[in-house]
């Protein structure tokens, strides 16, 4: 919510003859917001109920898109 209020406030205040961070601010707000959004998306949840006796076994690769 504050990324975005901040992105807003830039992008008001990125106007011709004003200082040229207002738009590196407004870019980093705006790809900041898109980088979390992707990692959100990114996350996989997996529930399972084991029985007794059974044993989970957890791991990490990482996979290339493309």
């Amino acid at each position: 919510m504050l990324l975005s209020l901040l992105e807003r406030l830039a992008l008001h205040r990125r106007r011709p003859g004003s200082h040229p961070a207002w738009t590196a601010v407004a870019l980093a707000a705006f790809l900041l917001r898109r980088l979390r959004s992707r990692q959100v998306k990114e996350s996989i949840a997996l529930r399972e109920e084991l029985r007794p006796g059974e044993t989970l076994i957890i791991t990490h690769t990482a996979q290339r898109q493309g």
